[in-house]
């Protein structure tokens, strides 16, 4: 994936080439999966997501930023049960692996003897002719703004939301201030990916702790999207005593997620979103 570079193009040219390079690895994948369905489901929704990442660095200088996200979003949403499917089962195994219960073993064996639906062809078709429709709009995407005033005021927003969405989580414990905050802390790892080149050695460090939060975030959603499929649909899981069973190992790996999650974040958001911006722009003049 292409990075901005304060060596390189005006930023409006970059962030045209990153979106088309994107689009079109995105695309590609489609032409040319790689094991099977499933495969493609998953570099879908990962290059949409890093699509919408980077529309929100540049939102406040992109005035077509609600009809571009908006239209990745819709795109992404068509195959997100097949993902969600598939995390369901991973959820359930890597639980399995870390409690050593015979109840979620049991469990595991009942979802991964259910039939794995693959992509429909109808869906990934429809997918691709919605991407295709933002990739023909992608090479005439233009900016209100120029240089780093292109850049920084949406790098602010979103690293303020993960300030706020971390002091949110502590207050309130609500899962879906969890999600929330998750969102916003993969757009900042996105965010920090895209301007590494300002300063290699110093965001290629911090890269990994940022990324190691949206994992624990991750699991924290994965968790709770289990706990509320358990209770939609209980039939899949088993008998009484081993839903009990999972739900017990859910609340105790989610307060443990938590309990690291808070201990990372303070780390990683320790800074105010004004000193953040300031570090940036520096690093951009100084590589330039």
């Amino acid at each position: 994936m292409y990075k901005f570079d304060p060596k390189g193009d005006p930023i409006e040219s970059c962030f045209r080439a990153i979106a088309v390079d994107q689009l079109d690895e995105a695309l590609a994948d489609l032409d040319a999966p790689e094991g099977g369905g499933r495969s493609v489901v998953h570099e879908a929704r990962r290059r949409c997501k890093k699509l919408r990442g980077l529309l929100r660095l540049v939102r406040p200088a992109f005035p077509d930023f609600a009809r571009e996200n908006a239209a990745i979003r819709d795109a992404a949403g068509l195959l997100s049960h097949l993902r969600d499917a598939e995390v369901l089962r991973q959820t359930v195994s890597d639980l399995g692996k870390a409690q050593r219960s015979d109840a979620i073993k049991r469990i595991g064996e009942r979802l991964a003897a259910e039939p794995v639906e693959d992509a429909p062809a109808d869906k990934l078709a429809e997918f691709r002719a919605q991407l295709a429709e933002v990739r023909a709009r992608a090479a005439n995407w233009s900016l209100s703004k120029s240089g780093l005033s292109a850049l920084l005021p949406g790098l602010r927003r979103t690293y303020r939301d993960d300030r706020r969405g971390m002091v949110e989580a502590l207050r309130s414990g609500d899962p879906l201030v969890f999600h929330d905050w998750r969102k916003a802390n993969k757009n900042h790892g996105f965010h920090v990916d895209l301007l590494k080149k300002t300063a290699p050695e110093m965001l290629g460090a911090d890269l990994p702790v940022i990324e190691k939060l949206s994992d624990l975030l991750g699991g924290h959603h994965d968790l709770t999207v289990l706990k509320a499929t358990m209770a939609a649909t209980p039939e899949r899981f088993g008998d009484s005593a081993d839903l009990a069973a999972l739900e017990e190992a859910i609340g105790l790996r989610r307060a443990e997620i938590e309990t690291q999650a808070f201990e990372l974040a303070r780390q990683v958001l320790a800074e105010r979103p004004r000193a953040l911006v300031k570090r940036f722009s520096r690093y951009w003049k100084t590589a330039a």
